[in-house]
């Protein structure tokens, strides 16, 4: 019986302490905890922005194809945010963003040379 006794008082306290692990002040704090978040893209400018920014990097575009490419995305970005906030059915909404998704494929094909469309295409998972 005392055994069990003891068991179980080991347990407990194992589990006790554990939890308290947390809540202790580390003197090894991991480098991320004081690093700012990142703030979420929520707006379709910093939306369009940032994909533009990313395809610039990795397809080496030029100066007016990023242009080009951050106009068509703002569009893109602007219109699926006017869609997501309609009243239209889920169908109708779905419907519409493969519109504008064809609209914005089409767009990036005329933007962009052959090679860099089909590096474009192929960076998807």
């Amino acid at each position: 019986m005392r055994i069990y006794f003891l068991m179980g008082m080991m347990f407990l306290s194992f589990h006790t302490f554990g939890q308290l692990k947390g809540a202790v002040q580390q003197t090894n704090l991991p480098a991320h905890i004081n690093e700012e978040r990142k703030p979420e893209n929520s707006t379709p400018a910093s939306l369009a922005k940032n994909n533009s920014d990313k395809l610039t990097k990795s397809l080496k575009l030029t100066e007016v194809q990023r242009k080009d490419l951050y106009a068509a995305f703002l569009d893109y970005e602007t219109n699926i945010l006017s869609t997501n906030k309609s009243k239209l059915s889920n169908q109708q909404k779905f419907k519409k963003t493969n519109e504008l998704n064809k609209v914005r494929q089409g767009k990036l094909k005329s933007i962009l040379t052959k090679e860099q469309y089909s590096a474009y295409i192929l960076s998807f998972p």
